[in-house]
């Protein structure tokens, strides 16, 4: 078994199928994970949160919440009793041939300040909503529990508590496991490595896939998924009995100007369907493409950055973010569909002199943190050079 080793949060890589995948493939054997376009707010306070804790410096963090989740986090792991060594960020070789990273694992102190035989797994889940797996089931914590039973630098060890810690929610997650569970933890993980990697075979027919929605919008296999092309095929033919799945009929001139005939006519009107279904598609696969992959960005073509829209996701809570900033009923109807650019202006207006930039600042975060609106995310497009 391979010795676990320190390793940095930002540059350490993933393996296939690695633990925190685990969940994903037990619901759908045929889950990929899919390239970012940009890393989503909630993610980047993870990431910084994580980096705060494992080197003990919230130096880099990028408010007062984010301090507070941290702040949390150390609280809860405080509380527990106390440790003859602490771990930060340590690779552990997983089963079948796999690695992954644990968060923090704590090793007890005996009685006389030296290793126990149990120890502590804490893993920090910076999360918005409750989607986490509890520790009990959770496959993620159990590949890590034993992948540390099985590192001959923990044969001493007999039980580890596994501690899935919630800051944004204030809520943590719990289950202990014993050496004795092992074979049992082993066969779970094996049974959803095994389906999923079936998968794989290029003879496989997609038979063993399971779509769920929730599970599909984050899948990089989505496009091409065998499953959900049935789903689609039927309802396509429902909507369409008599004509779906034949090719159109291509009229012997496609000049729209030269058409005179109705019957032509009606075909180029298809066919100009189909064909803006096919350009979005281009535009869509292109542009995925060149996001994951530099190298395949269209010949002549450079990705470009726009600025993207703000849009109020509860309306209450912006009400009441923008009437502690003396924002009226009036003011906001005033800037109907919201105007942001009013709303700042206002703002802005009202602050008193040298605090206008910090007054804009102020209630941009104000909205963030309380979950008012979805931040302002650039848009990626190709363009030509």
């Amino acid at each position: 078994m391979a010795q676990a080793q320190q390793a940095n949060h930002e540059e350490r890589p993933h393996a296939e199928r690695s633990a925190s995948q685990l969940g994903a493939l037990a619901k759908c054997p045929g889950y990929r994970p899919k390239p970012a376009a940009r890393v989503h707010w909630v993610t980047a306070q993870g990431s910084r949160g994580h980096a705060a804790l494992d080197a003990g410096d919230d130096g880099e963090l990028h408010s007062e919440f984010e301090a507070g989740m941290v702040e949390t986090c150390e609280s809860y792991a405080a509380a527990l009793p106390p440790a003859s060594r602490q771990l930060e960020e340590m690779r552990v070789e997983t089963i079948e041939g796999r690695w992954g990273y644990t968060d923090r694992l704590r090793i007890r102190a005996d009685e006389h300040g030296n290793d126990s035989p149990v120890a502590d797994l804490l893993d920090w889940k910076f999360v918005r909503k409750d989607s986490v797996t509890d520790a009990e089931f959770n496959l993620q914590g159990k590949d890590y529990v034993v992948a540390i039973f099985e590192d001959p630098a923990f044969a001493f060890l007999q039980t580890i508590n596994v501690h899935f810690v919630l800051p944004r929610l204030n809520t943590v997650s719990t289950a202990t496991f014993t050496r004795d569970d092992v074979p049992k933890l082993k066969l779970e993980i094996l049974a959803v490595l095994a389906r999923a990697r079936a998968t794989d075979a290029a003879d496989y027919d997609g038979s063993t896939l399971r779509p769920v929605y929730g599970l599909c919008t984050y899948c990089g296999a989505a496009g091409n998924c065998v499953a959900l092309r049935r789903i689609a095929d039927g309802i396509a033919r429902q909507y369409d009995p008599a004509g779906y799945g034949q090719s159109p009929a291509l009229p012997a001139e496609t000049h729209a100007s030269k058409v005179t005939d109705p019957a032509a006519r009606a075909q180029l009107q298809k066919l100009a369907g189909l064909m803006e279904s096919w350009s979005s598609s281009v535009r869509h696969h292109n542009l995925t493409a060149a996001l994951a992959d530099a190298s395949l960005v269209p010949a002549g073509y450079v990705v470009d950055w726009m600025k993207g829209k703000r849009r109020v996701t509860s309306p209450a809570d912006f009400r009441a973010v923008a009437s502690r900033f003396g924002l009226t009923t009036d003011d906001l109807i005033g800037a109907s569909n919201i105007s942001w650019g009013k709303l700042e202006d206002i703002l802005k207006f009202r602050a008193p002199r040298g605090q206008k930039g910090k007054a804009v600042e102020k209630f941009t975060h104000a909205l963030l943190f309380a979950g008012a609106v979805d931040p302002q995310q650039e848009v990626p497009r190709l363009i030509e050079k």
